[in-house]
């Protein structure tokens, strides 16, 4: 039976799990939270007259392959596991991902980052199955771990929640443009803020949005720059 993915959420499931756009008939749901947060950035992309094709539907099995890589380098952020880490490795470091990277055929989407409107993709640099390999402390990668939270429950899906299996990670941002690293951290703070919610038992759904997450860009980074650090000045926002 053929498996597709909640366009927003990208939960898996059959054909007769999922929602179907009545509009387009191609962008599918798990829900009708999902598909109703999606609108805003569906709206512009859905079209009466598009139709399901097979290379829509193997775009919804793999959705690392819903844009084509670029015909030039672009800029992303590798984001260290712990080993790297002890051995002097920055936890945030600026990468030159070339269109050849491994990263535009087998990379994984954020779906926490996708359900504000900012979609990364992130690049495993070990490949063993998580679920099957030998765990080590050294390859534990909380930071980017967290980029694969699913915003329907709160955490990732059980194969990374296995300690010591992620190890570092390259992210890129999905509409190809140049991440920062100042951007990747402002992410990953509103990624905290949203688990804490979770944590205290409070739906964060009203926060999973663009506009809540261009707000709070705009708060950190000013907060930033009154503490002095100046990297923050370069900051666009909104990204």
């Amino acid at each position: 039976m053929p498996v597709q993915s909640c366009s927003k959420c990208f939960r898996e499931g059959s054909p007769q799990q999922l929602m179907r756009c009545s509009r387009c008939k191609t962008s599918v749901y798990c829900s009708s939270i999902c598909q109703s947060t999606d609108w805003p950035t569906h709206k512009s992309r859905c079209s009466p007259t598009a139709q399901p094709t097979a290379s829509a539907s193997s775009m919804s099995l793999r959705p690392s392959l819903r844009r084509a890589p670029p015909s030039h380098a672009v800029v992303g952020v590798t984001i260290a596991c712990n080993a790297e880490r002890a051995q002097g490795a920055p936890a945030l470091q600026t990468s030159i991902i070339q269109p050849s990277h491994p990263i535009y055929h087998c990379g994984l989407p954020s779906p926490i980052s996708h359900s504000f409107g900012f979609p990364l993709l992130l690049y495993r640099h070990i490949t063993d199955d998580p679920s099957k390999m030998i765990r080590h402390p050294g390859l534990d990668n909380q930071t980017a771990m967290h980029l694969l939270t699913q915003p329907s429950t709160g955490s990732p899906d059980s194969k990374w929640k296995r300690a010591g299996c992620i190890g570092t990670v390259t992210v890129i941002r999905q509409d190809g443009q140049p991440l920062t690293c100042e951007a990747l951290e402002t992410t990953l703070i509103y990624v905290d803020y949203l688990l804490d919610l979770f944590l205290e038992g409070v739906s964060p759904w009203h926060r999973l949005n663009p506009t809540n997450f261009q707000s709070f860009c705009q708060r950190y980074r000013d907060e930033q720059i009154k503490s002095g650090y100046r990297d923050f000045g370069m900051m666009r926002v909104p990204f």
